[in-house]
């Protein structure tokens, strides 16, 4: 019976998954609310699920997904061949706060910015499609846009669009 009990926290359904890492991160924020500072220097790149994007939005770092939990994400998600080497990306759960009662929570995968639990930074504008298919938007934190010869996003805005039928003309 106990068995039956522990085995919820081994369920390897993407939905158990990901569900699981929105109340850790719940639990999480609530804990680094107000403690951030801004964290992305140098200018890199940051890659969020479509769902995940948010252009020109506030977000906070809840916390670093350890080793296991990163993996079990790029295997869940199927991002095992999308990243040249998977061990040098990290992964952070990712706050929104979009004026509601709880906060919007996603994934960030990055490999050149260095990021804590409890840091703000802005969601750049200038995103665009690094894999439509999996519906991965790459950004840079911070950037509106207009430095990248004026082009808007062509990632869907609010990231809650089908991925590809918001392009407008796009190059």
């Amino acid at each position: 019976m106990t068995d039956e009990t522990d085995s919820g926290l081994f369920d390897d359904s993407r939905r158990s998954f990901m569900k699981k890492g929105a109340l850790t991160a719940g639990a999480v924020a609530l804990g680094t609310a107000g403690a951030g500072t801004a964290a992305a220097q140098g200018g890199g790149q940051v890659t969020v699920f479509v769902d995940d994007y948010e252009p020109g939005a506030d977000f906070t770092v809840a916390s670093a997904l350890n080793d296991g939990t990163k993996d079990e994400l790029f295997q869940e998600a199927g991002l095992g061949e999308e990243f040249d080497t998977p061990d040098d990306w990290d992964v952070y759960i990712i706050s929104y706060d979009m004026g509601g009662s709880a906060p919007s929570l996603g994934f960030l995968m990055t490999e050149d910015v260095d990021l804590s639990a409890g840091d703000s930074e802005t969601m750049g504008t200038d995103g665009e499609f690094r894999n439509a298919e999996l519906g991965l938007v790459e950004a840079t934190p911070g950037e509106t846009g207009g430095g990248g010869g004026g082009a808007e996003s062509e990632a869907p805005a609010g990231g809650n669009e089908t991925a590809g039928n918001e392009t407008p003309g796009g190059n």
